[in-house]
């Protein structure tokens, strides 16, 4: 492996990371590693805050000094307003944390985000999307990015610091290295020692001259004797676990950032998963007839069993705060479950169908019956949640945020349902409008 850019530039940025990774795991990780410090006590997402611009920035700067600017990805015809809406993303939820911590309920949700959100925004800001933007390779590029990217990558660091590359003459021929002799190395520290000594001794000669000179002297002299007798081994101790723990926290950083913008193009493209998976296009638009129609019957069951619970006050009447939960969860999980089956149909039928869904009239109509049954058990659990439970037995932070889930399922299958009659980026909106609407519920007291 080698570095195949600027090297001075990657030399620096793999020294920093271990800088970073440092500060993260101290500072965030371990909170207890600055409990002495009375200011910082329970500041944990002022923390993550300070953390977030310092990643940020670094990360701007490391990309601009390799040449991947703003206007290079544009150049490729990658999205350019998506890293920035990411950075928005990451300091919302930052100053969400700052303001107000963790949410109850919400404490891991929070971390998730936080963290896949800084991954995301590095593939965004290094145009290593695969298809050069958000879209329905979002699961491979979530893949890429937490695994393929890292692991391919896992001794650039070691190469961005250690390998020196060989200095040619205008011959063409290996300049050799300079070495330094075993005579200067006894010369420097000869001459340091001297140094030392007539220090020393003008300190004495000065000292005798001014008390406030020699008070100063003291003062530094007594508090080095104490930092090396005590809190020298007590602080290298602390931090020496510090750093070997944050050691896979900066490879695996920098093993990323430095991965992507290390390449010209994104590992993995969305024309070489078109040839790769090429062969898989086989199943004829009668297939869809059966499987969709099939799904669609039962569901028209099920709307009608529930229209009539509706009628005879059974559906949406809840006599009690503990049947309204019980109602209000088990719609809202049968909703994920439900929607996550229309997915994976319509993600099955680009992967095996010889025809994609939307490019057929018959099959357009039956990928909409479909997506309107999703919008329909949607609106049914929101009805549930929101209607019920939560007008009448009050706001929780678990109930906020199936709510919103509930509203981002029934965003995105408004935005499918378009999208099969007209060509817009449907997935690539369904998931900024995910990390815009979390980031900015964050920031709100609840």
């Amino acid at each position: 492996m080698e570095v195949k850019k600027n090297k001075v530039v990657f030399r620096w940025a793999a020294i920093i990371s271990y800088v970073v990774g440092f500060i993260y795991i101290k500072y965030m990780a371990w909170s207890a590693g600055i409990c002495d410090n009375d200011f910082w006590q329970g500041k944990y997402g002022l923390r993550m805050l300070i953390f977030a611009v310092i990643f940020v920035v670094c990360t701007e700067l490391f990309a601009n000094l390799t040449g991947v600017t703003y206007q290079s990805i544009k150049e490729k015809k990658n999205s350019v307003i998506e890293p920035i809406i990411y950075i928005a993303c990451i300091l919302l939820q930052s100053i969400g944390l700052a303001f107000w911590n963790f949410h109850d309920d919400w404490e891991a949700a929070q971390l998730f985000f936080w963290h896949f959100t800084i991954i995301y925004y590095i593939l965004a800001r290094t145009g290593s999307l695969v298809a050069g933007r958000s879209g329905i390779m979002f699961i491979i590029d979530c893949f890429q990015g937490c695994v393929v990217i890292p692991v391919s990558n896992m001794f650039l660091r070691v190469v961005a610091i250690f390998k020196r590359e060989d200095k040619l003459d205008e011959n063409g021929n290996v300049i050799p290295r300079k070495k330094v002799s075993a005579r200067t190395v006894a010369t420097i520290a000869a001459s340091s020692f001297v140094a030392l000594i007539i220090c020393l001794y003008a300190y004495v000669q000065l000292a005798n001259a001014s008390d406030t000179f020699e008070d100063v002297g003291t003062r530094f002299f007594e508090a080095l004797n104490k930092f090396f007798t005590q809190d020298f081994w007590e602080y290298i101790t602390e931090n020496f676990v510090f750093f070997l723990t944050s050691i896979p926290v900066s490879w695996f950083l920098f093993c990323l950032l430095g991965g992507t913008l290390d390449t010209d193009k994104p590992y993995v493209t969305d024309e070489r998963i078109e040839h790769e998976t090429k062969g898989f296009h086989v199943l004829p638009s009668y297939s869809a007839y059966i499987i969709i129609g099939s799904v669609c019957l039962l569901y028209t069951l099920f709307l009608g069993a529930s229209i009539n619970d509706f009628i005879n006050h059974k559906g949406l009447f809840a006599a009690t705060a503990h049947e309204a939960s019980v109602r209000a969860v088990g719609s809202f999980w049968s909703l994920i479950r439900v929607v996550l089956l229309n997915f994976v149909i319509l993600a099955g039928s680009c992967f095996f169908s010889q025809k994609a869904l939307w490019d057929e009239k018959a099959t357009r109509i039956l990928a909409t019956i479909l997506f309107v049954f999703a919008l329909g058990f949607a609106v049914l659990a929101a009805c549930n949640l929101i209607g019920v439970y939560i007008m009448i037995f009050g706001i929780t932070p678990r109930r906020i945020m199936s709510s919103w889930v509930v509203m981002n399922v029934i965003a995105w299958c408004i935005l499918l349902i378009i999208r099969f009659y007209k060509k817009i980026p449907a997935a690539q909106i369904g998931i900024i409008l995910a990390a815009v609407s979390f980031s900015v519920v964050v920031c709100f007291k609840f």
